[in-house]
């Protein structure tokens, strides 16, 4: 007789563990040449290319070159590529051509996650929030709306997914919201950014209302401002982070993006050690 369970085993595909990550600009003051193999010697094989174009070079042929190097070097692959910022942050402009080249930016980094094996490109949703409700308001949402679309378009036709980051303040979820409905497809996702959560002190609403979008992470803490700080050096309750987020299913990975400037830990190697440390504490 046929054995079932070796029927059941041979067609299952086991999926991959999690594995922790972190962004090559947790101090973009260090050279990109010499992050990656400080990052690869503290354990990390996976990373994501930060929002600094000139810190990585990822915009030209040959920047991207030796990027494939460099990485191909020391055995790490990409998560993501984060679209510039703030170059890539006018999607919502009502001035045109300011929003065309916000697209092109971001198309860069499209491109760049193309050419170099990664999956995902982050991009912000920045309006400006001081816009009150009205015409003016609601004409930069439909400019964000058209610029998201033809990034969606883009990303698709790259083999790319973009995942969409949430903010520091209500106004900005909101948009968000109306995006993800709006594109509700394989090639659109989401970004989950921690620190920006607990500006608002909300966690973890964004990430258990898009959670089954989720594409990527962002983890970091803080105290209530933007400070990219290391798991457990502010005030997020981590506990509840871990029951939520192994919960979701979520096959990618977990990802770092704390920076050394606010962090108690100055050293780079001391930083990478506890980034990792923290890291695979949460992953448990």
């Amino acid at each position: 007789m046929l054995d079932v369970r070796l029927t059941c085993d041979v067609g299952r595909k086991e999926r991959e563990p999690m594995k922790a990550a972190i962004c090559t600009s947790f101090d973009d003051m260090l050279p990109f040449a010499q992050a990656i193999p400080m990052i690869r010697e503290a354990g990390f094989e996976v990373v994501s290319i930060g929002a600094r174009p000139e810190h990585s070079g990822y915009t030209t042929a040959a920047g991207r070159s030796a990027m494939r190097k460099l990485i191909e070097e020391n055995s790490v692959t990409i998560d993501s590529v984060h679209a510039p910022f703030p170059e890539g942050d006018q999607l919502f402009s009502l001035d045109e051509t300011e929003r065309l080249e916000s697209i092109r930016q971001c198309q860069i980094a499209l491109d760049t996650a193309a050419e170099l094996d990664g999956r995902i490109v982050v991009i912000h949703l920045i309006q400006p929030y001081g816009i009150p409700q009205g015409e003016v308001r609601n004409k930069m949402i439909e400019q964000g709306h058209r610029s998201v679309s033809v990034l969606a378009a883009y990303a698709a036709s790259r083999g790319v997914k973009l995942a969409l980051e949430n903010g520091q303040r209500p106004a900005y979820d909101q948009v968000l919201a109306s995006l993800m409905a709006e594109f509700n497809d394989e090639h659109v996702g989401f970004c989950y950014d921690s620190g920006h959560e607990n500006v608002q002190g909300t966690c973890f609403k964004m990430l258990e209302q898009f959670g089954h979008r989720l594409l990527t992470v962002h983890i970091h803490d803080n105290k209530g401002t933007d400070t990219h700080t290391l798991p457990y050096e502010g005030t997020i309750d981590w506990d509840r982070f871990r029951k939520i987020f192994h919960g979701l299913g979520y096959s990618g990975n977990l990802l770092l993006e704390a920076g050394i400037k606010h962090s108690e830990f100055k050293d780079h190697a001391v930083f990478l050690s506890q980034a990792r440390e923290r890291a695979e504490r949460l992953l448990r």
